[in-house]
């Protein structure tokens, strides 16, 4: 009776152990392809679309085409891409040519712009995306939004 107890007890153990190394590998990180990300931060500073959550800079990596769409807040962008490990390259960027009602819009677009042709790498930790320089600095922190 008791060697039974010990051998119920020693498998539960063994059992738990064995859980417990599964959920380790585990990801709860958002994907950089297929999330449709949205700028929330950019050198620093807090960024915000305003009542209009369309007019949010965002963009979308496809791994497919390995394009990356998206908007700068006023005029669509668009351009290629290539990843390999933490290791992201991004453009030319392309973009429409609308004039945008806001200079401040015209100003975020255009360093928004900036940052993604001038991004080296990244890093994703839960659901915040970095665009980081080849220094590992920090240019930008994107979280998942709107598809766009």
């Amino acid at each position: 009776m008791r060697t039974r107890i010990i051998r119920r007890i020693g498998a539960a153990a063994i059992a738990l152990v064995s859980l417990g190394g599964c959920a380790g590998s585990v990801s709860l990180d958002e994907p950089l392809e297929g999330t449709p990300w949205r700028l929330v931060q950019i050198d620093g500073q807090s960024v915000s679309g305003g009542a209009n959550p369309q007019a949010e800079p965002r963009v979308q990596f496809d791994a497919g085409t390995q394009r990356m769409s998206g908007s700068g807040g006023c005029n669509a962008i668009s351009g290629n891409y290539r990843r390999s490990g933490s290791v992201l390259r991004i453009g030319p960027v392309m973009s429409t040519r609308r004039a945008c009602a806001d200079a401040g819009f015209n100003a975020l677009e255009a360093r928004f712009v900036s940052v993604l042709e001038s991004t080296s790498g990244y890093n994703i930790r839960g659901a915040q995306l970095t665009l980081m320089d080849a220094r590992s600095m920090p240019l930008a922190v994107l979280e998942p939004g709107l598809r766009p």
